[in-house]
């Protein structure tokens, strides 16, 4: 843990981050009763319009309440980078500020937040085609080949990444492919620098994590979400666009293929989404995390809340 008083209280940005299901947003909704916050969402799904109930958005009276960043900001087969994240958080904890509230990033993306801690490298954009080529090759012959080619091509970021992490996988590839310039050489070019987060860490024992995470995908079903992902299909998204891929939305797609029925696929979703909620645990260790808080205690939330609230003041 970080002594706070060590830290630069310039420029410093607060983030809650946890699991999903954690209650990151009803913890939101609480505080914002007392204090003059905009959240920054840091959800690799709620970026993408369209996709509210599989991705369990914000509520409209939430986002009345609380002004959110990030949220609705880009097309279901629109790409979105960690270093789009950065780059959106440079700018946007600067135009809060001016407005004399406080920028808070919440989320459980974990990427974007090692990213914005530890800082990144611009890579140019990849094409599209390149992009598709290589999904269809994954789809076709497995992620074994994939990191099989990514160990020739690049064995040092190999050894960095699990054999069945598909995104990183893909990503070095891609990058590769579409510079001609291996991922590890990227990464030892040229740095933008991290921010200064305050990162507090919402924790939930596993039992109960479960129980809400079972809890929340029977609730998308009962709200209706095979229906918003069969609109998604008759607006002409394909199952392999990057909002289409997410958690949930793939098992869903397959049952409206005919593949699953539907208890079929609701045990898949809650399964799937427990596995995610224990690699999310395991990636939140590589954070500097400030403090670990529950929803029955947040006292040192409130504490860093209270000295932004201060600062502003004076």
């Amino acid at each position: 843990m970080r002594n706070l008083r060590e830290d630069s209280r310039k420029d410093r940005i607060i983030v809650l981050t946890g699991c999903t299901a954690s209650g990151k947003t009803s913890l939101i909704k609480k505080i914002s009763e007392y204090y003059p916050i905009e959240v920054i969402s840091c959800d690799s799904r709620q970026i993408y319009k369209y996709m509210d109930i599989g991705t369990a958005k914000p509520d409209k009276e939430t986002i009345k309440k609380v002004q959110h960043h990030l949220i609705d900001i880009k097309y279901p087969d629109e790409y979105f980078s960690a270093f789009d994240f950065y780059s959106n958080v440079k700018v946007l904890k600067n135009e809060i500020r001016e407005r004399g509230n406080i920028p808070v990033i919440v989320g459980g993306t974990i990427l974007y937040l090692i990213s914005t801690q530890n800082g990144l490298f611009k890579i140019p954009k990849i094409e599209r085609k390149i992009k598709d080529e290589l999904r269809k090759e994954m789809e076709i012959y497995g992620i074994n080949k994939l990191y099989k080619e990514l160990r020739e091509i690049d064995p040092e970021r190999a050894k960095e990444i699990h054999p069945n992490d598909k995104q990183r996988i893909l990503r070095s590839l891609e990058i590769y492919k579409g510079t001609g310039i291996r991922h590890s050489e990227w990464i030892k070019r040229e740095h933008h620098k991290g921010f200064n987060l305050v990162i507090f860490y919402l924790f939930c024992e596993m039992d109960e994590l479960k129980r809400r995470i079972e809890e929340r995908v029977n609730k998308m079903i009962e709200m209706g979400f095979r229906e918003e992902v069969l609109k998604l299909l008759e607006m002409g998204y394909k199952k392999d666009d990057y909002g289409m891929t997410s958690l949930g939305y793939r098992e869903m797609i397959e049952h409206i293929e005919g593949k699953t029925n539907i208890d079929e696929t609701i045990k898949k979703i809650v399964k799937k989404t427990k596995d995610y909620a224990k690699r999310q645990r395991s990636f939140i260790k590589k954070l500097m995390i400030q403090s670990k808080i529950t929803l029955d205690n947040f006292q040192e939330f409130i504490k860093i809340l209270n000295d932004e609230k201060e600062n502003k003041n004076r």
